[in-house]
């Protein structure tokens, strides 16, 4: 059965005790995220604040540039703010029953001169994980205020100095990497998923910690914008990261009080990612 515990700006999901994640809200950091991510009896699978990207969370939502302002990265410590942005946690409601759980988070994407661009609504439902699998859908409502507003990137050539980061993101514990990545159209290898389309995509590696395969996978709801979406990813020694990049060859605009919405499942599994069981789990209802 589910159940959680709260406290020090961090909401704890557990599953017979064993947990499953942990919902981080600090209140001096850039933005919440979900980290770890893991199975009921497995070691996590997500890496929070890594010495060569420490602006990665785990499980995250951010953007390279909104209206300008840079809402991935965040400035060195003691570092001039400009330019930067910080996405403001609001409100936690959780909703924790014994076969059933989920929450919902208020949050304020606001710039280094104290300027709101956006609220953000977003919902996250963890289903009760099986032997195999850990389904957890997360949606996204991202509204703008009384002004337009502009999600966007930089752009270049994929994987040499193109920085096409925007949206949805998971960065993979080091120990699992590197592993091996597979898309819905079946490719494998990262410079062939870069820039391409697909309705999802996953990595899963041999971890250090226990000799065991273990993966997560990112579906990409038919309801978003441009789906099936395009993606950015990386498979090296000590750097995994898949995201779905919305804005990766154009802008979302949005209009005064317009809002956009997001929906993404998240499979952590045991095993390779399995077109199969990616594929079934991309249709069933919970």
């Amino acid at each position: 059965m589910f159940s959680s515990q709260q406290s020090n700006q961090k909401l704890d999901i557990l599953w017979n005790q064993q947990l499953l994640l942990s919902y981080n809200y600090p209140d001096n950091g850039s933005r919440s995220f979900w980290h770890p991510l893991q199975l009921p009896d497995s070691p996590a699978l997500t890496a929070n604040e890594p010495s060569d990207h420490v602006h990665h969370q785990g499980l995250w939502l951010a953007w390279k540039k909104v209206n300008g302002v840079n809402f991935w990265e965040q400035p060195s410590l003691g570092g001039d703010p400009e330019g930067f942005g910080k996405v403001i946690h609001q409100s936690l409601s959780p909703d924790i029953k014994e076969n059933s759980c989920g929450f919902e988070a208020v949050n304020s994407w606001i710039d280094w001169q104290g300027k709101q661009h956006l609220t953000e609504q977003r919902s996250t439902i963890i289903h009760a994980p099986t032997d195999r699998y850990l389904v957890i859908d997360v949606d996204f409502k991202l509204q703008a205020l009384d002004d337009a507003v502009t999600l966007d990137l930089l752009r270049g050539t994929p994987g040499h100095g193109g920085l096409f980061y925007s949206g949805f993101t998971v960065r993979f514990d080091n120990q699992l990497t590197p592993g091996q990545l597979l898309d819905a159209n079946g490719r494998t290898e990262a410079d062939q998923i870069f820039g391409q389309q697909s309705q999802w995509c996953g990595l899963a590696g041999t971890h250090a910690k226990n000799a065991q395969i273990y993966g997560i996978t990112i579906i990409d709801q038919p309801t978003n914008p441009r789906h099936p979406t395009t993606w950015w990813v990386r498979n090296d020694k000590n750097y995994g990261l898949i995201h779905p990049s919305l804005t990766y060859y154009e802008p979302i605009q949005l209009a005064g009080q317009e809002t956009l919405s997001l929906s993404y499942r998240v499979v952590i599994h045991r095993g390779w990612v399995d077109a199969d069981l990616i594929n079934s789990l991309s249709t069933d209802n919970f």
